[in-house]
């Protein structure tokens, strides 16, 4: 199975040749094919393509006073695992191009930055010993370690060869109280610190749905509560901080409980790259971007356009000259 598998992938032979070369009929090599895919031997990665967008990159520049957007192809817009996946792809290839040695970078947590993590495997390691890789919120999710900030920056860190800095603290407290006994302990408060002071920060932007991570992996957030949150106009949030269109913080008492950076400590972050995409995602989008909350967004084809139909639509008609 494996050589039949070799020979047809990497030596691009075909299926006639393999069989007279390993004394097979076609439809046994075929029959290998199928079981090597089937098996996980032979695993097949369609590439979101980048570098074609520049228009609407530019665009988005401008209309949002990015730094700069980095725009992928979608195949699914509207399926949130794919579009997690598709932009992971552009983020890995963004973080590899603008890390510097030394750089302290703080992480959140979400299906868009498992899937930057996940696309690093593609590409050879980094030796960038002088990386640290901070946690910037305390543990979230539970049945599903993959998308925990703990986990995601310990991956991140091993493939730069650097250090991993884990919050040793739940992401959200069981009262305002609780909260504050955390943050007042010297190991959380050391590494929030250290996070405030960090070089970058690479955020996922969540929306207040039922079918979301944390509703669907998370026992420590109820629907009710971000229900109650929608009611007050929340959008989205960067880190548990949930935030309305204009990009305004929605105090609340799961805001009280969260341990870790505030929107307001990603301000003072030089650069914060926001990932995100879909449609589910859209108006999460939005109001990160009106409310100036990252420098860089790396995000998929349809989400700008739609974006920017909607900045066309809002903005005032032009007055025509009057002929004198």
């Amino acid at each position: 199975m494996v050589k039949a598998a070799r020979l047809y992938y990497e030596s691009n032979m075909t299926q006639a040749v393999i069989a007279d070369r390993m004394r097979l009929s076609r439809q046994k090599v075929q029959r290998l094919l199928d079981l090597a895919k089937e098996k996980g031997v032979v695993r097949i990665v369609i590439e979101p393509l980048m570098g074609i967008h520049d228009d609407l990159e530019k665009a988005l520049e401008e209309r949002f006073g990015l730094r700069e957007a980095v725009v992928v192809e979608t195949s699914a817009y509207d399926q949130e695992s794919t579009v997690a996946r598709e932009v992971g792809v552009g983020a890995a290839e963004y973080l590899l191009r603008v890390l510097r040695p030394k750089d302290r970078i703080v992480i959140s947590w979400g299906g868009a930055l498992l899937g930057m993590v996940n696309a690093l495997r593609r590409h050879p390691h980094r030796d960038m010993r002088g990386i640290a890789v901070i946690q910037g919120l305390g543990a979230v999710v539970d049945p599903s370690p993959d998308t925990h900030s703990t986990e995601l920056a310990r991956r991140l860190a091993h493939f730069f060869g650097g250090q991993a800095v884990p919050l040793p603290a739940p992401g959200v407290a069981g009262s305002r109280q609780a909260r504050n006994a955390f943050l007042h302990d010297p190991p959380v408060a050391r590494v929030l610190e250290e996070a405030r002071s960090a070089d970058l920060a690479f955020v996922g932007i969540g929306a207040p749905r039922q079918d979301s991570i944390l509703i669907r992996e998370s026992s420590i957030v109820s629907w009710a509560e971000l229900e109650a949150l929608k009611k007050k106009g929340a959008v989205g949030d960067i880190n548990l901080r949930y935030f309305d269109h204009e990009g305004r913080v929605i105090p609340s008492d799961l805001d009280d409980r969260v341990i870790g950076l505030t929107l307001d400590d990603f301000r003072r972050i030089p650069h914060v790259v926001g990932v995100a995409g879909g449609a589910a995602k859209l108006g999460a989008i939005r109001g990160a971007l009106e409310g100036k909350l990252i420098h860089v967004l790396i995000t998929d084809n349809v989400t700008v356009l739609k974006l920017l139909e909607e900045r066309a639509a809002a903005a005032p008609p032009r007055q025509k000259k009057r002929n004198r």
